[in-house]
């Protein structure tokens, strides 16, 4: 793997401020090269801890793009939508973040052309991401890749695929892909939760590849993993 950073926080307070200082040092390193930010967002347990670490931050956001490393097959105002999570919580809490910073899914269309046409948006926008955020289960799943589908771990070509018979409901969805994803500038791991702790060593330490999380590893970018005091115990 890329050389692994490891940040372990001992309360929710220090995790978020991890969180915030790697979002202004990206931001910052990002808008020094081009004119906009780009942020692949993943849902869960995430979605709070970035609105209080863009909160606890101040940071400006108004050149921020925002995308989603996997989506939910489902409309658009469904309870499992993740764009929808993120804009119900931030129009609230963070109403500076405007609709249009959101890169969203279409899915509208056929799930197949869901996925070809949120990876036409993403080509359209970025070559590499500037900042990943992931999340990863306690079965090592990241994103929507899951150590029950292995064939979507050996996709070359694609950046983003469909999938169907997801393990975790809903069973249809799209995600990003290992190519786009370890092309990536920064991709940082935020894993809670004492539940996890095994995992987190399998895939991190013992580098065990029948995890999806295990084959994320940026070819040219950093690798950060930040953890709580339960999830890092084993670490």
């Amino acid at each position: 793997m890329s050389e692994l950073k490891v940040n372990r926080s001992n309360s929710e307070e220090q995790l978020v401020q991890v969180v915030a200082d790697l979002l202004k040092r990206c931001s910052q390193e990002a808008l020094a090269r081009q004119d906009k930010f780009s942020v692949g967002l993943s849902g869960g347990s995430l979605i709070q801890l970035l609105t209080k670490a863009l909160k606890s931050g101040a940071l400006k956001t108004d050149k921020w793009l925002f995308f989603f490393c996997d989506e939910r097959y489902v409309p658009l105002n469904d309870s499992d939508s993740t764009y929808g999570a993120y804009r119900a919580e931030w129009q609230t809490l963070l109403p500076s973040i405007r609709d249009s910073q959101f890169v969203r899914a279409d899915t509208t269309k056929p799930l197949d052309e869901c996925a070809a046409d949120y990876e036409s948006k993403v080509k359209s926008q970025v070559d590499r991401f500037d900042l990943l955020l992931l999340g990863m289960g306690p079965d090592g799943h990241t994103c929507s890749l899951f150590p029950e589908q292995p064939a979507t771990l050996q996709e070359s070509q694609r950046l983003v695929i469909p999938i169907r018979n997801s393990p975790k409901p809903p069973p249809e969805r799209i995600t990003f892909t290992l190519p786009l994803i370890n092309n990536a500038r920064d991709v940082a791991f935020v894993v809670t939760g004492a539940g996890k702790a095994s995992v987190v060593k399998s895939v991190f330490v013992d580098l065990d590849k029948k995890f999806p999380a295990a084959w994320v590893n940026p070819t040219q970018g950093q690798l950060t993993l930040i953890v709580d005091a339960g999830a890092g115990k084993e670490i």
